[in-house]
């Protein structure tokens, strides 16, 4: 596909998922774009609920002396009329990476804002009596990139050999 060539249709933002202690590598590839998309694995995104009505993201680039600098933010916002609110905030606001998958199946992620994340994202929550809308924000210098998931679900069966039982009933 050209990069000229009209992007399809208009996706919509219909799931989030957060990272609380994954790492994420850019890719190196020439079929993607290299350095701005992101890998990783797909065991440490833990989904979130959220009002699919009430997400959005934005991007700003600004110029400056030494390039473009971008602010990527994502506002969502759910109910909080529940017994664990304040536990759910606070582990809300220990969130690494921010995963958002479109309705085309297209994933972006949140966090990188260098070749490695060094500056880790700023979260903010308000509350009303209803709902709690919480703030993802990051500095970076590129735009935001495309999430290519490692599936490793494979991997179990490769590292456990085959001379021992699954389970200790076959004993």
């Amino acid at each position: 596909m050209s990069i000229l060539q009209k992007s399809v249709g208009a996706p919509f933002i219909c799931k989030v998922y957060l990272d609380f202690n994954g790492s994420l590598t850019p890719t190196n590839s020439e079929d993607a774009q290299n350095f701005y998309n992101s890998s990783g694995n797909q065991y440490t995104w833990k989904p979130l609920y959220f009002s699919i009505k009430k997400v959005s993201f934005t991007e700003t680039p600004k110029e400056t002396s030494a390039g473009t600098q971008y602010t990527q933010k994502l506002s969502l916002s759910f109910p909080n009329s529940d017994d664990v609110r304040t536990d759910r905030i606070e582990k809300i606001k220990t969130t690494k990476f921010v995963r958002l998958e479109l309705s085309n199946g297209v994933s972006y992620v949140l966090g990188r804002n260098d070749f490695f994340q060094n500056k880790p994202l700023e979260i903010s929550a308000t509350s009303t009596a209803y709902k709690t809308t919480i703030s993802f924000k990051i500095t970076t210098m590129f735009s935001i990139g495309v999430l290519q998931i490692n599936d490793v679900s494979n991997a179990l069966d490769f590292l456990i050999p085959f001379i021992y039982p699954n389970n200790l009933t076959s004993i």
